[in-house]
């Protein structure tokens, strides 16, 4: 089975970032939207979604501002600013759930900025 090259995985990134984010479609002049994973790899032109082909594509993306989640049988697809501005829990919000133990070395405000 051939693999996409590195190039096909660029220009799928692309497209998907700078035509289909922007086209008119859905009632919406722009905007998210999510892929089948069909469709996915008809963009590819691949017969099997490899997780590498997906990881690659993921990343040239993100590099480009578009944030493609994988969730098996659709990839949804948003640009990385939209995402960034989404809310936050605070520390007390978050520890009420998941408790920090007090050897663990971290601090929820001082890493929510952190990759």
């Amino acid at each position: 089975m051939i693999k996409p090259t590195d190039l096909t995985i660029r220009k799928v990134a692309r497209s998907l970032k700078i035509n289909i984010y922007n086209e008119e479609f859905r009632g919406k002049k722009r905007g998210r939207f999510c892929l089948t994973r069909r469709q996915l790899k008809t963009a590819l032109g691949v017969e099997r979604l490899r997780s590498e082909t997906i990881q690659k594509l993921q990343d040239e993306a993100l590099e480009m501002g578009l944030v493609i989640i994988d969730l098996d049988e659709t990839f949804p697809c948003v640009e990385k600013d939209i995402v960034e501005k989404y809310r936050r829990p605070p520390a007390e919000v978050f520890s009420e759930y998941f408790p920090i133990n007090e050897t663990d070395d971290f601090d929820m405000e001082n890493n929510e900025n952190e990759e």
